[in-house]
């Protein structure tokens, strides 16, 4: 086979290196910023934060093959000096910029700036021919020292600093780590799925011609990464045996130790020829575990009870489910406390005690469930969401949740993960 040609003097490796490193960076300072601060992708800057307080310009250069040096620093500097100077006085106050990236080494000073030091950066030399014809060295400023002055640089020089990175790689292994802390999942998820979300994320962000699509928080970022956990989940049902992947799940979200005070939620969605016996089967094994209705020695303000609901169910086979759950010995209250009432959140929180074993609190839909579990006061919620086609989307609510999206190929699954 013939070798592959390559003009080395076109070639854009390092050109295309280095927006992905821009898109890296801009990654970490989300994952970094507080929850609702905004960041704008290719804003004024590379990226833009504007927090509470103050708003800060980075600048990202990445120069594996080439020394930082003040020739080199002199283009990026100027830029963002004359953003400061275009503010007016009381605007600069507040103003951060960062000079962010990664060179093959460094031979100046990272410390903060001073006025001489800034202004000898700003001088270029020009080799200028004299009266006899020949070309002498002569230096010229960048800046119009008479019109800017001292004060203003040195405000300038504070406000601004330089962060030297790591080399790409290493880069990418760094914010790949920042994005396992913030999401809580192992190196390898992070690595397969949430990450590559993250950064298609950024990346077409930055492919918007208006700068509002542009913008985003490390909220919004969340709220995009949420989908990433069922995706995971749904390979994993794929790949493994139906009782590994049970056991695995109930792991990862059942343990009992973190069962106290936590007020359980089951979401399961049912398809057009779910039978009504295989859902109550289901049930039944979530009272087991899941009530101390059965419990007699639990105190009554210790006692709970899992709220449950079937998604996208027929009012035929939720009938179904309710008769045979009573007629099984199931108690449990939907709402409903006398025959033709109106729903009632209250009678979804009836108490359970040793003389009335609540073992389930049933909602018919998502609105009842959501309206139910605003009454929950400040206890932590767990919703687990077992879906067959698609998770269930959960809008903010005005309750504390964490929601579980679990795969199932069939609603007897369940039962080998609770």
């Amino acid at each position: 086979m013939a070798d592959v040609d390559v003009d080395k003097q076109r070639e854009a490796t390092a050109s295309i290196r280095g927006y992905l490193y821009q898109l890296d960076a801009a990654l970490l300072e989300i994952l970094n910023a507080d929850l609702d601060d905004k960041i704008v992708i290719e804003g004024i800057e590379d990226f833009d934060r504007y927090s509470f307080d103050q708003i800060t310009y980075s600048q990202v250069k990445y120069y594996a093959g080439k020394d930082l040096t003040n020739s080199v620093l002199r283009d990026p500097l100027f830029k963002l000096f004359q953003h400061f100077l275009g503010l007016d006085e009381d605007a600069r106050k507040n103003r951060k910029y960062v000079l962010y990236g990664f060179y093959a080494d460094v031979k100046v000073s990272t410390d903060e700036l001073t006025v001489d030091g800034f202004k000898s950066i700003m001088e270029v030399g020009e080799y200028v021919p004299d009266a006899a014809g020949v070309k002498r060295l002569q230096k010229k400023s960048l800046i119009d020292q008479a019109a800017v002055a001292d004060a203003v640089i040195g405000e300038f020089c504070k406000a601004f600093s330089i962060v030297l990175s790591a080399e790409f790689f290493e880069h990418r292994a760094a914010v790949i780590a920042a994005v396992k802390k913030a999401r809580g999942v192992t190196l390898l998820e992070a690595e397969g799925f949430q990450y590559p979300r993250a950064f298609d994320f950024v990346a077409t962000m930055a492919t918007k011609a208006n700068h509002l699509d542009r913008t985003t928080t490390r909220r919004a970022l969340q709220e995009h990464l949420k989908g990433t956990q069922a995706i995971h989940h749904r390979w994993l049902l794929r790949e493994k045996e139906t009782s590994e992947y049970g056991t695995f799940m109930r792991r990862l979200y059942f343990s009992p130790q973190n069962s106290a005070g936590v007020v359980r939620t089951f979401i399961v969605e049912v398809g057009p020829n779910t039978d009504s016996a295989a859902v109550c089967d289901q049930l039944r094994e979530m009272a087991r575990k899941w009530s101390s209705a059965k419990n007699k020695n639990m105190p009554n303000n210790e006692r709970h009870a899992p709220f449950v609901m079937l998604r996208n169910s027929s009012p035929e086979l939720i009938a179904h489910v309710k008769n045979e759950l009573f007629d099984t010995g199931i108690d449990f209250v939907d709402g409903y406390p006398y025959n033709g009432s109106a729903f009632r959140a209250e009678h979804l929180h009836t108490a359970q005690t040793r003389e009335r074993q609540i073992a389930l609190r049933f909602a018919d839909d998502l609105d009842q469930l959501l309206d139910a579990l605003a009454g929950v006061g400040r206890k932590l919620c767990h919703v687990y969401d077992f879906f067959l086609e698609r998770p269930l989307t959960l809008e903010p609510t005005d309750f504390k949740a964490r929601t579980f999206s679990i795969p199932v190929d069939d609603v007897s699954t369940i039962k080998k993960i609770i």
